[in-house]
């Protein structure tokens, strides 16, 4: 598997002032709603394309602070897996490339906010099995 490229797509920052200093910045963004969803798109000529949004405290009654989207698109070279076991080559396909992408939000949800009156947000780390798993159980209709 290799990165070919990588572009955000878009991205949204806002800062939602409080009134007052908040105390406990760290425990503030650990209580911040945090959204993904990803598709891949598999091209017939040995690449994958992986699109994946982030949402940060998007949701109806945003706490205060920040309240951040990005959303970008990775291309991925799959002709180097003809070696590898059906099995290695899915999860390459799918559980890494939507790892390797989130780490690269997550440097760009870092950079949007690292001028910001709260400073720096860092995406805390994610469990990519338990983000696939909640996908496949919200759609049930379709093929897991």
């Amino acid at each position: 598997m290799q990165l070919d490229s990588f572009a955000v797509l878009q991205s949204q920052y806002e800062f939602l002032p409080h009134g007052k200093n908040p105390r406990g910045v760290l425990k503030l963004f650990k209580s911040y709603h945090i959204d993904i969803d990803f598709a891949h798109k598999i091209n017939e000529n040995n690449t994958v394309q992986v699109f994946t949004k982030i949402s940060v405290n998007k949701n109806e009654k945003p706490l205060p602070g920040y309240k951040l989207f990005v959303e970008g698109v990775a291309i991925f070279s799959t002709a180097k897996t003809e070696e590898l076991s059906e099995t290695e080559k899915e999860n390459l396909i799918y559980f890494s490339t939507v790892n390797i992408l989130i780490g690269y939000l997550r440097n760009t949800l870092n950079m949007m906010t690292s001028s910001s009156p709260m400073g720096p947000y860092l995406l805390p780390p994610i469990n990519v099995t338990d983000l696939f798993r909640k996908k496949s159980e919200s759609r049930p209709s379709q093929k897991k």
